[in-house]
């Protein structure tokens, strides 16, 4: 009577580690699109690829808001922060008029400052203007070039104001300083729609003769600081953003 061989043990799978390795590298693939859904690390650029903040950015809002941290509305839809969004164009800004003053050498003739809902570009009215004029020197043309260049990229709306100091203005083109400011304010708004390529529709003038002063008119110096062409970059609130987002999200579901 004859025996039957054992069956031999299966060959050994030698690949078997493909399939933990595919498994390793699923879960962190999985892991770094959820930091990445998560994190807010330019919140500039959440708010440029949402068409829907051109609206937002369109109406022109001047009350003041906190912003807050990015929440998550609309199934999921980041809504980024203003106040975050407006401390990155401040330094990005800052920087770029810090560079171009040290180039060609005017310093402390060209002042960044924040608000609450804008950050302003203000320059002294003797490196753009002549006293008691509303023309253009020699030489403001390639400020304004910059100040062009640096606001460009940005979508927001743009204030552009003249300011003068206390003192009447003595020159036959102006009867006061309201008309004085007021043509500086339209001059500069010209300038960066027509040579600066900004669009029309993002710009518009404000003139406020001497009734908003930032430094004391009693002084030489204080008169000179007063005596400004501004260019104030306008942001949203973060409840007008959040909205826009909102209706924008409403949209597309229908």
């Amino acid at each position: 009577m004859s025996r039957k061989k054992p069956d031999l043990p299966p060959p050994e799978n030698h690949e078997r580690w493909i399939v933990t390795y595919a498994d390793m590298l699923t879960l962190l693939f999985a892991l770094f699109v959820v930091l990445w859904s998560m994190s807010d690390t330019n919140p500039k650029k959440l708010l440029v690829v949402r068409t829907s903040l051109d609206r937002a950015f369109n109406v022109g809002v001047l009350s003041s808001s906190d912003g807050g941290s990015p929440i998550f509305e609309n199934g999921g839809t980041l809504a980024p922060s203003i106040t975050e969004i407006k401390a990155h164009d401040l330094s990005s800004i800052s920087k770029m008029v810090g560079d171009f003053s040290s180039r060609n050498g005017v310093l402390n003739k060209i002042q960044v400052r924040s608000d609450a809902d804008s950050i302003t570009i203000s320059l002294a009215d003797n490196l753009v203007f002549d006293s008691g004029s509303a023309a253009l020197k020699p030489g403001a043309q390639v400020v304004l070039d910059e100040v062009a260049r640096i606001i460009g990229a940005l979508p927001n709306q743009v204030r552009v104001e003249g300011h003068t100091d206390n003192v009447p203005v003595n020159s036959p083109d102006f009867a006061t300083n309201w008309e004085l400011s007021a043509q500086r304010a339209v001059t500069v708004l010209r300038f960066l729609s027509e040579r600066g390529g900004l669009k029309p529709g993002r710009l518009f003038a404000a003139d406020f003769a001497d009734t908003k002063p930032v430094a004391d008119n009693s002084t030489a110096e204080g008169r000179a600081l007063n005596r400004r062409a501004d260019i104030v970059i306008v942001y949203p609130t973060q409840e007008e953003l959040e909205r826009a987002l909102a209706a924008s999200g409403s949209r597309k579901t229908k």
